[in-house]
């Protein structure tokens, strides 16, 4: 056993011949010093068959490198390289079950021919879905890092499928299943609305779809229809769902106990009813007429007019018309006037001096009977002049 010059003496070659394979190995960075030293010296015999074997052109790195030298006149050291990753597919995954309506988040990876992920493919990927009324994204997805995320929102139950093709031109494909639960549909509705409620008066309803244990459905967004018992009343005739809830407002007008439906489905088969107690509205009784005490002939002044109950009390709900006449048949009014949250305001422009009065009568087309007077003076307009002294 001997041991090369440039070498580790702790890895050692064992030579076997000059006409046989020499195996050298080494993890040291031999220098062009090392490799071109001449041997030691030989004798004549061993210096003439040394000079038949030229001398092998050694390269090394600080991997581990094996090196062949024959009897030639040249050796080579072959040395791999690792190539870059090349992604040559894609794998996609998501999660085995979905519910239709809420959004299922998906996942793809470039992948090289290995299956191995390929951290260096950044291309981008069209979506498809053998749910043709799932909630896709409207772009390509680009990937970061060899992946990309996504959500879809499925809107058919059963087993569904999402496939992502790349937009290279080499085209890779990648395929995924899930099972998807249908909507859930509402077995009944929840209605709340006021235990009482006055005659005429609007009123707000609120209406909430819920399942068999009266657990509120958020994916539902369908529609149901109106009814009420109150033939006289004022509501909607359908209404729309918006996150598994609706709002409606209704107006009755017959006193007594009285109740709204709501119904809904394919087949109109699921419904509900709730009731209230409608409370007669208080009767308009007269109409508190508001006038200046004294009034200039010529001059408009503001009149308001305010409807009462047999109490004097205000009435904010009544919101019908009146009439408006003068004991001065000279005086400028409108013929009528509206009343808007029980209260209607206009002017009166009197002609006549004295006493005039100003009656405001209920429309007879509205039952007619109620009415209201006020009195004011009307004077001449005075003119006072001041002379100024100098």
């Amino acid at each position: 056993m001997r041991y090369r010059p440039g070498f580790d003496r702790g890895k050692a070659s064992k030579s076997v011949g000059f006409g046989h394979v020499e195996r050298l190995e080494s993890r040291a960075v031999l220098s062009a010093e090392n490799v071109l030293m001449p041997p030691p010296l030989m004798g004549p015999s061993e210096a003439t068959a040394a000079a038949d074997v030229a001398r092998p052109v050694i390269t090394a790195t600080t991997a581990t490198t094996a090196i062949t030298a024959t009897t030639a006149t040249t050796a080579t050291t072959a040395i791999t390289a690792n190539a870059p990753a090349v992604a040559v597919g894609l794998r996609l995954t998501i999660a085995p079950q979905a519910r239709a309506g809420v959004p299922t988040p998906v996942t793809a990876f470039a992948i090289d021919a290995a299956g191995r992920p390929v951290r260096a493919f950044t291309g981008s990927v069209a979506v498809s879905s053998s749910d043709t009324a799932a909630n896709l994204p409207l772009i390509p997805i680009s990937f970061k890092n060899g992946r990309a995320s996504f959500s879809v929102t499925f809107a058919t139950g059963g087993t569904q499928s999402v496939k992502v093709t790349s937009l290279a031109d080499s085209a890779m494909t990648a395929t995924a299943s899930t099972s998807v639960a249908g909507r859930p549909m509402p077995s009944s509705f929840v209605v709340n609305v006021p235990r009482q409620v006055d005659a005429g008066a609007t009123v707000n309803l609120s209406i909430t779809a819920v399942d068999a244990a009266k657990r509120p459905i958020q994916s539902f967004n369908g529609t149901a229809t109106l009814t009420s018992s109150d033939t006289a009343a004022t509501l909607p005739a359908s209404v729309s769902f918006v996150n598994g809830r609706a709002a409606v407002r209704v107006t009755f007008s017959t006193p007594g106990s009285q109740t709204i439906t709501v119904r809904g489905g394919a087949a109109g088969n699921i419904s509900a009813t709730a009731t209230t107690e409608v409370i007669a509205a208080p009767m308009v009784a007269g109409f508190s007429v508001m006038l200046p005490k004294a009034a200039a002939i010529g001059v408009s002044v503001p009149v308001t007019i305010v409807a009462v109950d047999f109490q004097g009390r205000p009435m904010p709900r009544y919101t019908g018309t009146a009439t408006l006449a003068s004991s001065d048949s000279a005086a400028k009014l409108p013929s009528s006037v509206s009343f808007i949250g029980g209260r209607a305001a206009t002017r009166v422009t009197f002609g006549t001096l004295g006493e005039q009065t100003l009656t405001v009568t209920s429309d007879p087309a509205l039952g007619g009977g109620i009415s209201g007077t006020a009195k004011t003076e009307v004077g001449e307009v005075v003119t006072q002049r001041i002379r100024s002294w100098q």
